[in-house]
């Protein structure tokens, strides 16, 4: 899905580039779209150049029918038709792509709030607390109250106090190398969960770590002291 959304953007800002040449060439003729037409007058045939201007259609004196008499204003003139028609196409698959675009963007923030999960606190090797997500709410079951081996002081709390307390195991999101860091953990962003999920929340000041659901480690798989 993130492939497919960002070739979106990337031939919506094609087609952008592109519309913007099409009405800066069409700037450059300067001239409005005219109908070629051939009326006679007093037994001779004559060219005359018809358009619209503040709402009335006017005529203007091309020349005697000849052949090729007119070529310069025929190569204009169908110029301007595809000029036109190519704006107006490339209007239309800008629009399109918009309506995609905003589709992907809706989906995505929809599905920017993590589904629910479960995982599990260590210290060490020793359990102190599995906490369930689900929805906007946490449940903690807290199997110690040792302040130095536990993490939550309550059994209750939002999605975004879980996501405060993930991002104390991460990195500072202001350090100038993070996009480098998170680059090599294969993210491209900054994202708490996903940073934990990588990282198992270890940090250097103590021996706490999670296991999400699946992972067969133990702490000599993931503490670094």
């Amino acid at each position: 899905m993130k492939d497919i959304y960002t070739n979106l953007k990337i031939q919506r800002n094609e087609y952008k580039r592109t519309l913007q040449e099409k009405k800066a060439q069409l700037e450059v003729i300067n001239t409005e779209k005219q109908n070629i037409v051939i009326k006679k007058i007093h037994g001779e045939l004559y060219y005359y150049a018809q358009y619209r201007q503040e709402g009335k259609i006017k005529s203007k004196y091309l020349g005697t029918v000849l052949p090729g008499t007119i070529a310069e204003l025929e190569k204009q003139q169908q110029m301007i038709h595809t000029l036109q028609k190519e704006t107006k196409e490339l209007e239309w698959n800008i629009q399109s792509l918009d309506k995609m675009i905003q589709c992907y963007e809706k989906r995505k923030k929809k599905e920017s709030v993590i589904d629910d999960f479960t995982f599990e606190v260590y210290w060490k090797d020793e359990i102190t607390a599995r906490v369930y997500v689900k929805k906007h709410n946490v449940t903690v079951s807290r199997f110690t109250d040792n302040p130095g081996k536990q993490l939550f002081a309550q059994k209750k709390m939002t999605r975004f106090q879980l996501g405060k307390i993930f991002e104390m195991r991460c990195w500072e999101k202001g350090r100038p190398d993070i996009m480098e860091i998170l680059k090599n953990i294969g993210l491209s962003e900054y994202n708490p969960y996903e940073i934990v999920k990588h990282t198992h929340g270890v940090s250097y000041n103590d021996f706490i770590w999670f296991r999400f659901p699946g992972e067969k480690l133990t702490s000599k798989d993931v503490l670094v002291r």
